[in-house]
This record gives C-alpha cells, sequence and structure tokens, in this order.
C-alpha cells in the first residue's frame, strides 16, 4: 500500500487520524505553541485555511473564532469524517474539500483549492508543505502562515533491546530539522516569501503501561508479519520490567510567514 491507502485504511481502522494510545507529553512539546499561534492572529473577521486538515480536530477548534474556514485533505474519507463532525456540530462557515495539493496531482503546480487573493491564514498542524508554493496566489496581502512540522528524534536506547518486527524503524523521507528547515525556507524563497520566525520543540512522551506502548509501536504499521498484542506483550513487559517507564523524544519544528 502506498501512504494515502494506509491513511484511507486507517481511518476505516478507527475513524481518523489520531495516536490511538494513553502516554505522558512532556511540556514544551509544541502542540499547545502551536494552537496559541493560531488563535493569536484568529478572529471572527478571517477567512482560513487548513492545509491536511485531517478528520478535523483543528476544524473543531478553530472554526467557531474564524468568518470562513475551509480545510482540505488528501485522504478522502478522513474529509468525509470532518464533513460529518461540522454537521453535528452545527458548523455553517465551514467548506472541507477532497483535495491533493501537490504539484504530481496538479499538472506539475501546487495548487491550493482556494480563489485568488481570498484567504488571511493558512494553518497546518503536521500536514504537508507542498501548498507553500501556491500561497502568495490565494493570500491577501498581510496573511500569515502558520505551520507545525514533526522532526525525526534519536532512536530510544532501548529499542535495540525489542524483537526485530517491533523495533522502530529510521524514516529516511522525514528529514532532520536542518535540512527541513532550510527546505521550508527554500520553498518560501520560491514563492516570493520569507520566514519569519521558527522554533524547535523537544520534549518527553512516557510510556508506563505495555499495551500503550505497543499500539505507539506498531501503529500505521499494516504488514502481515507485525507481532499481534499477546505475541508482543512478553517482550514489551520484559522491557517495562528491566528499565521502568520509557520515553520517545516528540520533536517539532513550529514556523511563521507573512505575505506582504
Amino acid at each position: 500500500m502506498n501512504y494515502f491507502e494506509q491513511l484511507e485504511l486507517l481511518a476505516a481502522k478507527q475513524g481518523g487520524y489520531f495516536y490511538p494510545w494513553r502516554s505522558t507529553l512532556g511540556e514544551n512539546n509544541g502542540e499547545d505553541a502551536y494552537t496559541q499561534a493560531v488563535e493569536r492572529h484568529l478572529t471572527d473577521q478571517k477567512v482560513v485555511l487548513d492545509a491536511g486538515c485531517g478528520h478535523g480536530d483543528d476544524m473543531l477548534l478553530f472554526a467557531p473564532k474564524a468568518l470562513r474556514f475551509i480545510g482540505y485533505d488528501a485522504v478522502e474519507s478522513f474529509v468525509s469524517i470532518a464533513r460529518r463532525r461540522a454537521s453535528e456540530q452545527g458548523l455553517v462557515n465551514v467548506e472541507l474539500v477532497f483535495c491533493n495539493s501537490s504539484p504530481q496531482y496538479n499538472g506539475g503546480a501546487a495548487r491550493i483549492p482556494a480563489a485568488e487573493t481570498s484567504l488571511d491564514l493558512i494553518i497546518s498542524r503536521r500536514g504537508p508543505t507542498n501548498w507553500i508554493a501556491d500561497a502568495r496566489r490565494v493570500c491577501r496581502s498581510g496573511a500569515r502562515l502558520i505551520q507545525l512540522n514533526p522532526l525525526p528524534a534519536p532512536q530510544p536506547h532501548w529499542n535495540v533491546e525489542l524483537p526485530e518486527a517491533l523495533r522502530l524503524a529510521e524514516n529516511p523521507a522525514n528529514p532532520a530539522r536542518p535540512a527541513l528547515a532550510a527546505q521550508i525556507e527554500a520553498s518560501l524563497a520560491r514563492a516570493n516569501l520569507k520566514l519569519e520566525d521558527s522554533q524547535v520543540f523537544d520534549a518527553p512522551e512516557v510510556f508506563a503501561e505495555p499495551e500503550e506502548l505497543y499500539r505507539a509501536l506498531t501503529f500505521m504499521r499494516f504488514e502481515a508479519e507485525t507481532p499481534t498484542w499477546e505475541e508482543a506483550r512478553p517482550h514489551i513487559e520484559r522491557l517495562l520490567s528491566r528499565h521502568g517507564p520509557v520515553e520517545f523524544r516528540q520533536r517539532r519544528l513550529l514556523w511563521t510567514a507573512v505575505v506582504d
């Protein structure tokens, strides 16, 4: 399965894109900072676009504070779930679009599903970055761009103690911070935009319960050889018995830009 097929399967399996485990996430993790950054620039006079809106969590949070809220996602099932949630909450200022803004789906040029000079704010929590190339076309002067991007973290020292089928793998498609920051700055420059500010967040996510750690280790792993909980249980319980609660590092890059 390609990435989008995996996300469709995830939508069918758990009803949206969210992390299906319980853990303790340390402060300075970037998620709250992103929410606060968006809310500082959100008013009931602004038209907002959410690039990679998923199943609508940020829509529920931000749409009631906006004049108009447009969300799009490349996973049709996520858009369908978000539409249902918007209807259930009576959000009448929301437009949700099934769209992939990548150049390969738009004749070689990135395309945001919005009219020219129609947006005051583009936001994206862990969404794509290809939309940057089309931001100037759709934004009004003074519009702001705010995005939170995942960053890779070093593998935890205890990773090698697990069976290979449970170990965290390196993700070569997820660039390290200097590479990602440089990519974003270059994308902004090509769109005749400038990076205003960026900040890296690094926080521990701590797991104390074996089954919750299993859920995290096997998230988005649909291979037939992925161990079941019963197969994995003795290995994970042994790990926690040896080390006590274990942690991942959760790293994020929060950046902003302004359209002049």
